[in-house]
């Protein structure tokens, strides 16, 4: 014998959307008084999130945050890394000059000391007019 008096087939879509329909046309009939305080409700949630928060509202009534690119992490992240291969990409850069410079100094046909030495340019000027 049964004890459960429920013998019908529950459909979640269609009391959702009994539910919605409802909800429709009571919203139809609300008062101006209603939705004055309605609306009032809203500007004061907005300005209690701005103050949270320090953020504006846009026209179309969305927040939003000056750096809110720094909230989502892979962002944060990518940019981090990004920076950090460019860094790593100028000092590689800088110190290859340096390589390129010394195997100048070694590879040419005057010796390294020529090169310093304050009285040889002179020198091979005047050699050089001869």
């Amino acid at each position: 014998m049964k004890t459960d008096n429920t013998d019908y087939e529950y459909n979640e879509d269609a009391q959702g959307k009994q539910i919605a329909a409802l909800l429709d046309e009571k919203a139809q009939r609300l008062s101006m008084r209603v939705l004055k305080q309605l609306e009032n409700g809203r500007n004061q949630a907005v300005n209690r999130h701005q103050k949270q928060q320090g953020s504006t509202v846009n026209a179309d009534g969305t927040l939003s945050h000056w750096v809110s690119w720094a909230d989502h992490h892979r962002v944060a992240m990518a940019g981090l890394a990004l920076a950090l291969l460019v860094s790593a990409f100028l000092i590689m850069q800088s110190m290859s000059a340096n390589e390129t410079s010394d195997a100048f100094l070694l590879g040419a046909d005057l010796p390294p000391e020529a090169f310093v030495d304050k009285g040889f340019e002179p020198a091979l000027n005047q050699s050089a007019s001869l």
